[in-house]
């Protein structure tokens, strides 16, 4: 089972693989927010791993963060970035910058230094 430190490894790549496109020169806009939403998964990942869950699969994970005491305040971000992760994937949707610039802003930063304080032990707002 991947440690807290292998997730939190896998969430700094993933992120580093977003930083890497210009944003209004890229035709990957998909990519881009599948690699935001996996980012923030493995950051999700990092701290179950430290309560003793190890979800293979998003049917037992996403439940996880709807109902885990700390973790359901994120819940909507994780679960919108899930969303367009896979209306990019599956259905084809296409994004703008400024709707990447908005998800990374409004979802993906709060909810990320939110389960980061969690890690360090602080207690935070989202």
């Amino acid at each position: 089972m991947p440690s807290k430190e292998q997730h939190l490894k896998q969430a700094s790549k993933n992120e580093r693989f977003y930083d890497s496109f210009e944003l209004d020169r890229t035709e990957f806009l998909d990519w881009v927010v599948t690699a935001l939403f996996y980012s923030l998964l493995h950051c999700v990942d990092a701290y179950l791993a430290v309560k003793g869950y190890h979800p293979k699969i998003h049917a037992t994970r996403t439940p996880l963060v709807s109902k885990e005491s700390d973790l359901k305040q994120i819940y909507l971000k994780y679960r919108r970035l899930k969303d367009e992760s896979e209306a990019a994937r599956y259905d084809i949707k296409v994004f703008k910058p400024a709707q990447i610039r908005q998800l990374k802003q409004c979802k993906f930063d709060p909810a990320k230094s939110y389960i980061l304080a969690l890690l360090q032990g602080e207690q935070r707002e989202v």
